[in-house]
Protein backbone atom coordinates (compact mmCIF):
# COMPACT_ATOMS: atom_id res chain seq x y z
CA UNK A 1 0.00 0.00 0.00
CA UNK A 2 1.26 3.43 -0.80
CA UNK A 3 1.72 5.51 2.30
CA UNK A 4 0.48 8.72 0.74
CA UNK A 5 -2.53 8.87 -1.49
CA UNK A 6 -4.10 11.85 -3.15
CA UNK A 7 -7.82 11.40 -2.80
CA UNK A 8 -10.56 13.42 -4.39
CA UNK A 9 -13.96 13.96 -2.89
CA UNK A 10 -15.37 12.01 -5.80
CA UNK A 11 -14.07 8.81 -4.22
CA UNK A 12 -16.99 9.00 -1.82
CA UNK A 13 -19.16 7.68 -4.63
CA UNK A 14 -17.41 4.35 -4.14
CA UNK A 15 -19.22 3.84 -0.85
CA UNK A 16 -22.52 2.02 -0.80
CA UNK A 17 -24.41 4.77 0.97
CA UNK A 18 -24.50 6.96 -2.12
CA UNK A 19 -26.89 4.55 -3.80
CA UNK A 20 -29.38 4.56 -0.95
CA UNK A 21 -31.17 7.72 -2.07
CA UNK A 22 -31.16 9.20 1.43
CA UNK A 23 -31.88 12.91 1.74
CA UNK A 24 -28.94 15.25 2.13
CA UNK A 25 -28.04 18.11 4.45
CA UNK A 26 -25.98 21.12 3.50
CA UNK A 27 -23.04 22.03 5.70
CA UNK A 28 -24.05 24.12 8.67
CA UNK A 29 -21.65 25.53 11.27
CA UNK A 30 -23.65 24.15 14.21
CA UNK A 31 -23.07 20.47 13.43
CA UNK A 32 -21.62 18.76 16.51
CA UNK A 33 -18.80 18.04 16.14
CA UNK A 34 -18.04 19.79 12.88
CA UNK A 35 -15.96 18.10 10.22
CA UNK A 36 -13.34 17.07 9.49
CA UNK A 37 -13.74 16.74 5.74
CA UNK A 38 -11.61 15.50 2.89
CA UNK A 39 -11.19 18.47 0.59
CA UNK A 40 -10.40 18.65 -3.11
CA UNK A 41 -6.91 17.32 -3.89
CA UNK A 42 -6.20 16.81 -0.19
CA UNK A 43 -3.13 14.73 0.63
CA UNK A 44 -4.42 12.00 2.94
CA UNK A 45 -1.87 10.27 5.13
CA UNK A 46 -2.27 6.54 5.71
CA UNK A 47 0.86 6.28 7.83
CA UNK A 48 -0.97 4.93 10.87
CA UNK A 49 -2.54 2.08 8.87
CA UNK A 50 -1.03 -1.35 8.32
CA UNK A 51 -0.51 -2.52 4.76
CA UNK A 52 -0.67 -6.25 4.05
CA UNK A 53 2.94 -7.00 4.97
CA UNK A 54 2.67 -5.01 8.19
CA UNK A 55 -0.68 -6.60 9.06
CA UNK A 56 0.73 -10.11 8.74
CA UNK A 57 3.80 -9.15 10.76
CA UNK A 58 1.68 -7.69 13.56
CA UNK A 59 -0.62 -10.69 13.67
CA UNK A 60 2.32 -13.08 13.92
CA UNK A 61 3.91 -10.96 16.65
CA UNK A 62 0.67 -11.00 18.64
CA UNK A 63 0.37 -14.75 18.16
CA UNK A 64 3.93 -15.28 19.40
CA UNK A 65 3.66 -13.17 22.55
CA UNK A 66 0.19 -14.48 23.45
CA UNK A 67 1.67 -17.78 24.69
CA UNK A 68 -0.94 -19.88 22.97
CA UNK A 69 -4.00 -17.70 23.50
CA UNK A 70 -4.01 -16.48 19.89
CA UNK A 71 -3.77 -18.86 16.95
CA UNK A 72 -3.72 -17.71 13.35
CA UNK A 73 -5.42 -19.64 10.58
CA UNK A 74 -5.30 -18.90 6.86
CA UNK A 75 -8.90 -19.33 5.76
CA UNK A 76 -8.46 -18.36 2.11
CA UNK A 77 -6.33 -16.75 -0.56
CA UNK A 78 -7.05 -13.79 -2.79
CA UNK A 79 -6.71 -13.61 -6.55
CA UNK A 80 -3.40 -11.79 -6.09
CA UNK A 81 -2.06 -14.46 -3.74
CA UNK A 82 -2.55 -12.77 -0.37
CA UNK A 83 -3.82 -14.71 2.63
CA UNK A 84 -7.04 -14.02 4.48
CA UNK A 85 -6.27 -14.50 8.18
CA UNK A 86 -8.52 -15.57 11.01
CA UNK A 87 -7.31 -14.89 14.55
CA UNK A 88 -8.69 -17.49 16.96
CA UNK A 89 -8.48 -16.45 20.59
CA UNK A 90 -9.14 -18.62 23.63
CA UNK A 91 -10.40 -22.15 24.12
CA UNK A 92 -12.07 -23.86 21.12
CA UNK A 93 -14.33 -25.69 23.58
CA UNK A 94 -16.11 -22.43 24.42
CA UNK A 95 -18.94 -20.81 22.50
CA UNK A 96 -17.56 -19.06 19.39
CA UNK A 97 -18.37 -15.49 18.33
CA UNK A 98 -17.06 -13.81 15.19
CA UNK A 99 -16.03 -10.32 14.05
CA UNK A 100 -15.05 -9.41 10.49
CA UNK A 101 -13.70 -6.11 9.16
CA UNK A 102 -12.68 -4.41 5.93
CA UNK A 103 -14.75 -6.25 3.39
CA UNK A 104 -14.40 -3.02 1.43
CA UNK A 105 -10.76 -2.18 0.86
CA UNK A 106 -11.10 1.57 1.36
CA UNK A 107 -12.91 1.23 4.70
CA UNK A 108 -9.85 1.01 6.83
CA UNK A 109 -10.10 2.10 10.47
CA UNK A 110 -12.02 -0.89 11.80
CA UNK A 111 -9.11 -3.18 10.91
CA UNK A 112 -6.94 -1.18 13.29
CA UNK A 113 -9.61 -1.61 15.97
CA UNK A 114 -9.68 -5.36 15.36
CA UNK A 115 -5.89 -5.57 15.72
CA UNK A 116 -6.13 -3.68 19.00
CA UNK A 117 -8.77 -6.11 20.26
CA UNK A 118 -6.78 -9.20 19.23
CA UNK A 119 -3.73 -7.84 21.02
CA UNK A 120 -5.67 -6.99 24.19
CA UNK A 121 -7.38 -10.37 24.38
CA UNK A 122 -4.05 -12.07 23.70
CA UNK A 123 -2.45 -10.49 26.76
CA UNK A 124 -4.44 -12.85 28.96
CA UNK A 125 -4.97 -10.24 31.66
CA UNK A 126 -7.73 -10.79 34.22
CA UNK A 127 -10.37 -8.87 32.28
CA UNK A 128 -9.50 -10.62 29.03
CA UNK A 129 -9.65 -14.02 30.73
CA UNK A 130 -13.12 -13.28 32.08
CA UNK A 131 -14.15 -13.22 28.43
CA UNK A 132 -11.96 -16.07 27.21
CA UNK A 133 -13.12 -18.36 30.01
CA UNK A 134 -16.55 -18.22 28.34
CA UNK A 135 -15.99 -17.50 24.64
CA UNK A 136 -13.86 -18.50 21.70
CA UNK A 137 -13.34 -15.22 19.86
CA UNK A 138 -12.82 -15.37 16.09
CA UNK A 139 -11.67 -12.24 14.24
CA UNK A 140 -10.99 -11.70 10.54
CA UNK A 141 -9.13 -8.36 10.70
CA UNK A 142 -9.07 -7.80 6.95
CA UNK A 143 -11.40 -9.70 4.65
CA UNK A 144 -10.19 -7.86 1.55
CA UNK A 145 -6.36 -7.66 1.44
CA UNK A 146 -6.22 -6.98 -2.31
CA UNK A 147 -8.75 -4.16 -2.19
CA UNK A 148 -6.91 -2.66 0.76
CA UNK A 149 -3.71 -2.50 -1.26
CA UNK A 150 -5.58 -0.83 -4.12
CA UNK A 151 -7.48 1.37 -1.67
CA UNK A 152 -10.80 0.73 -3.37
CA UNK A 153 -14.09 -0.87 -2.43
CA UNK A 154 -13.85 -4.10 -4.39
CA UNK A 155 -11.60 -7.14 -4.36
CA UNK A 156 -9.26 -7.58 -7.35
CA UNK A 157 -10.41 -9.82 -10.17
CA UNK A 158 -9.42 -9.10 -13.75
CA UNK A 159 -12.20 -11.43 -14.93
CA UNK A 160 -14.96 -9.49 -13.15
CA UNK A 161 -17.59 -8.04 -15.48
CA UNK A 162 -18.85 -4.48 -15.26
CA UNK A 163 -21.57 -3.74 -12.72
CA UNK A 164 -25.11 -4.86 -13.56
CA UNK A 165 -26.99 -5.76 -10.42
CA UNK A 166 -30.05 -7.04 -12.28
CA UNK A 167 -27.77 -9.73 -13.68
CA UNK A 168 -26.17 -10.30 -10.26
CA UNK A 169 -22.95 -8.47 -11.08
CA UNK A 170 -22.27 -6.53 -7.87
CA UNK A 171 -18.95 -5.32 -9.21
CA UNK A 172 -17.04 -2.19 -10.08
CA UNK A 173 -18.58 -0.15 -12.84
CA UNK A 174 -15.37 -0.85 -14.76
CA UNK A 175 -14.90 -4.38 -16.07
CA UNK A 176 -11.80 -6.19 -14.89
CA UNK A 177 -11.52 -4.54 -11.47
CA UNK A 178 -13.37 -6.63 -8.93
CA UNK A 179 -16.44 -7.77 -7.00
CA UNK A 180 -18.22 -6.21 -4.04
CA UNK A 181 -17.49 -8.90 -1.46
CA UNK A 182 -20.43 -7.94 0.74
CA UNK A 183 -22.98 -9.08 -1.81
CA UNK A 184 -21.78 -12.68 -2.00
CA UNK A 185 -22.49 -14.17 1.43
CA UNK A 186 -24.85 -16.87 0.18
CA UNK A 187 -24.07 -19.06 3.16
CA UNK A 188 -26.60 -21.87 2.91
CA UNK A 189 -27.14 -22.30 -0.85
CA UNK A 190 -25.19 -20.63 -3.66
CA UNK A 191 -27.80 -21.67 -6.22
CA UNK A 192 -30.21 -19.14 -4.67
CA UNK A 193 -27.92 -16.26 -5.58
CA UNK A 194 -28.90 -13.77 -8.25
CA UNK A 195 -25.68 -14.48 -10.11
CA UNK A 196 -26.26 -18.23 -10.26
CA UNK A 197 -29.92 -17.80 -11.17
CA UNK A 198 -28.97 -15.69 -14.19
CA UNK A 199 -25.66 -17.35 -15.15
CA UNK A 200 -25.53 -20.91 -13.77
CA UNK A 201 -23.10 -22.18 -16.39
CA UNK A 202 -20.65 -19.30 -16.02
CA UNK A 203 -20.83 -19.19 -12.20
CA UNK A 204 -21.62 -22.66 -10.85
CA UNK A 205 -19.77 -21.65 -7.67
CA UNK A 206 -19.26 -18.40 -5.81
CA UNK A 207 -16.55 -16.46 -7.71
CA UNK A 208 -15.61 -14.19 -4.78
CA UNK A 209 -12.74 -15.90 -2.97
CA UNK A 210 -12.82 -13.65 0.08
CA UNK A 211 -16.55 -14.17 0.69
CA UNK A 212 -16.04 -17.93 0.32
CA UNK A 213 -13.23 -17.78 2.91
CA UNK A 214 -15.50 -16.14 5.48
CA UNK A 215 -18.40 -18.46 4.67
CA UNK A 216 -16.19 -21.52 5.11
CA UNK A 217 -14.86 -20.25 8.45
CA UNK A 218 -18.40 -19.49 9.59
CA UNK A 219 -19.60 -22.97 8.63
CA UNK A 220 -16.61 -24.58 10.33
CA UNK A 221 -16.98 -22.80 13.67
CA UNK A 222 -20.74 -22.00 13.76
CA UNK A 223 -20.51 -18.82 15.87
CA UNK A 224 -23.36 -17.61 18.04
CA UNK A 225 -23.17 -14.31 16.20
CA UNK A 226 -21.15 -12.43 13.63
CA UNK A 227 -20.51 -8.67 13.59
CA UNK A 228 -19.49 -7.02 10.32
CA UNK A 229 -17.68 -3.67 10.63
CA UNK A 230 -17.62 -1.08 7.82
CA UNK A 231 -17.44 2.67 7.18
CA UNK A 232 -20.10 4.92 5.79
CA UNK A 233 -19.76 8.59 4.91
CA UNK A 234 -20.58 11.46 7.23
CA UNK A 235 -24.22 11.85 8.24
CA UNK A 236 -26.03 14.32 10.46
CA UNK A 237 -29.17 13.79 12.54
CA UNK A 238 -32.15 16.11 12.50
CA UNK A 239 -30.81 17.56 15.76
CA UNK A 240 -27.52 18.48 14.11
CA UNK A 241 -25.36 15.74 15.64
CA UNK A 242 -22.62 14.17 13.57
CA UNK A 243 -23.32 10.43 13.29
CA UNK A 244 -20.32 8.44 14.49
CA UNK A 245 -21.79 5.01 13.70
CA UNK A 246 -24.92 3.31 12.44
CA UNK A 247 -26.05 -0.22 13.26
CA UNK A 248 -28.54 -2.75 11.91
CA UNK A 249 -29.74 -6.34 12.28
CA UNK A 250 -30.95 -8.71 9.50
CA UNK A 251 -33.87 -7.36 7.53
CA UNK A 252 -34.50 -10.30 5.23
CA UNK A 253 -38.02 -11.58 5.83
CA UNK A 254 -36.88 -15.22 6.03
CA UNK A 255 -34.56 -14.73 9.02
CA UNK A 256 -35.93 -16.49 12.10
CA UNK A 257 -37.48 -14.28 14.77
CA UNK A 258 -35.13 -15.47 17.52
CA UNK A 259 -32.13 -14.64 15.33
CA UNK A 260 -33.49 -11.15 14.71
CA UNK A 261 -34.01 -10.71 18.46
CA UNK A 262 -30.44 -11.76 19.25
CA UNK A 263 -29.16 -9.40 16.58
CA UNK A 264 -31.22 -6.55 18.02
CA UNK A 265 -29.79 -7.33 21.47
CA UNK A 266 -26.30 -6.92 20.04
CA UNK A 267 -27.22 -3.59 18.46
CA UNK A 268 -28.84 -2.27 21.63
CA UNK A 269 -25.77 -3.29 23.64
CA UNK A 270 -23.62 -1.14 21.35
CA UNK A 271 -26.17 1.68 21.48
CA UNK A 272 -26.19 1.72 25.29
CA UNK A 273 -22.43 1.32 25.66
CA UNK A 274 -21.56 4.22 23.39
CA UNK A 275 -23.71 6.67 25.33
CA UNK A 276 -20.87 7.07 27.83
CA UNK A 277 -18.52 8.56 25.25
CA UNK A 278 -18.42 12.19 24.22
CA UNK A 279 -19.22 12.98 20.60
CA UNK A 280 -20.77 9.56 20.06
CA UNK A 281 -24.02 9.37 18.14
CA UNK A 282 -25.26 5.91 17.19
CA UNK A 283 -28.14 5.63 14.73
CA UNK A 284 -30.03 3.03 12.72
CA UNK A 285 -28.59 2.08 9.34
CA UNK A 286 -31.25 1.98 6.57
CA UNK A 287 -30.26 -1.36 5.08
CA UNK A 288 -32.30 -3.63 2.85
CA UNK A 289 -33.28 -7.28 2.56
CA UNK A 290 -30.88 -8.63 -0.10
CA UNK A 291 -29.92 -12.14 1.02
CA UNK A 292 -26.30 -11.98 -0.16
CA UNK A 293 -25.33 -9.14 2.17
CA UNK A 294 -23.40 -10.47 5.16
CA UNK A 295 -25.86 -9.13 7.71
CA UNK A 296 -28.72 -11.01 6.04
CA UNK A 297 -26.78 -14.03 4.80
CA UNK A 298 -25.49 -15.06 8.21
CA UNK A 299 -28.84 -14.30 9.79
CA UNK A 300 -30.44 -16.67 7.30
CA UNK A 301 -27.85 -19.25 8.37
CA UNK A 302 -29.08 -19.01 11.97
CA UNK A 303 -26.54 -16.73 13.64
CA UNK A 304 -27.07 -13.38 15.26
CA UNK A 305 -25.77 -10.94 12.68
CA UNK A 306 -25.19 -7.21 12.73
CA UNK A 307 -23.75 -4.48 10.57
CA UNK A 308 -21.77 -1.64 12.15
CA UNK A 309 -20.98 1.35 9.94
CA UNK A 310 -18.47 3.81 11.39
CA UNK A 311 -18.19 7.41 10.22
CA UNK A 312 -16.08 7.60 7.07
CA UNK A 313 -14.74 10.02 4.50
CA UNK A 314 -12.62 11.79 7.12
CA UNK A 315 -9.06 10.89 6.17
CA UNK A 316 -6.66 10.81 9.10
CA UNK A 317 -8.16 13.74 10.97
CA UNK A 318 -10.57 11.85 13.21
CA UNK A 319 -9.14 8.38 12.81
CA UNK A 320 -8.10 7.93 16.44
CA UNK A 321 -11.63 8.54 17.69
CA UNK A 322 -13.20 6.25 15.10
CA UNK A 323 -10.74 3.42 15.86
CA UNK A 324 -11.50 3.84 19.57
CA UNK A 325 -15.25 3.74 18.94
CA UNK A 326 -14.99 0.60 16.80
CA UNK A 327 -12.84 -1.10 19.44
CA UNK A 328 -15.32 -0.22 22.19
CA UNK A 329 -18.23 -1.53 20.16
CA UNK A 330 -16.47 -4.82 19.48
CA UNK A 331 -15.51 -5.22 23.11
CA UNK A 332 -18.98 -4.29 24.40
CA UNK A 333 -20.76 -7.14 22.60
CA UNK A 334 -18.06 -9.66 23.48
CA UNK A 335 -18.24 -8.73 27.17
CA UNK A 336 -22.03 -8.77 27.21
CA UNK A 337 -22.08 -12.22 25.62
CA UNK A 338 -19.49 -13.57 28.03
CA UNK A 339 -21.22 -12.33 31.19
CA UNK A 340 -24.72 -13.11 29.93
CA UNK A 341 -26.04 -9.56 30.12
CA UNK A 342 -26.63 -9.61 26.37
CA UNK A 343 -29.56 -11.94 26.85
CA UNK A 344 -31.23 -9.65 29.40
CA UNK A 345 -31.61 -6.88 26.81
CA UNK A 346 -35.16 -6.31 25.58
CA UNK A 347 -35.10 -6.59 21.77
CA UNK A 348 -38.10 -4.25 21.57
CA UNK A 349 -35.81 -1.44 22.67
CA UNK A 350 -34.46 -1.40 19.13
CA UNK A 351 -37.18 1.17 18.50
CA UNK A 352 -35.11 3.60 20.60
CA UNK A 353 -32.33 3.74 18.00
CA UNK A 354 -32.91 6.92 15.95
CA UNK A 355 -32.80 7.03 12.14
CA UNK A 356 -29.45 7.77 10.55
CA UNK A 357 -30.36 11.17 9.17
CA UNK A 358 -29.01 12.86 6.08
CA UNK A 359 -25.77 12.66 4.18
CA UNK A 360 -23.72 15.72 5.00
CA UNK A 361 -22.63 17.72 1.98
CA UNK A 362 -20.10 20.52 2.30
CA UNK A 363 -21.56 22.01 -0.89
CA UNK A 364 -24.72 21.53 -2.89
CA UNK A 365 -25.37 17.82 -3.53
CA UNK A 366 -24.97 16.50 -7.07
CA UNK A 367 -28.09 16.73 -9.22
Amino acid sequence: MKKKLVLFTAFVAMFSFIALGVGSALAEPEIVPGGPWITDNQNVSLERLNDYTQLVKRLKQIEKISKGLVELEIIGDTNEGRNVYLAKIGDPANDPVMIITQQHGNEVMTTEAALRLIKWLGTGNDQAMEILDQLYVLIVPRVNPDGAEMYWRYNVDTAAPARNTVEGFYTSSTAGEGWDINRYHWVTDWTLSTLYQNHPAAYPENPVAEAVAVINAFNQYIPLWIADFHHQGTYVTEEGDSVTSSILWPRNEEVAADVVDLSKQLCITIFDHMKKFGFSTVTLYPGGTYAGIGRNGYGLAGAGSILVELKGGIGQKQSGMIIKHAYEQMLSIIKATADGSLYDVDPARSDEIPPRGSYYYKDLPPE
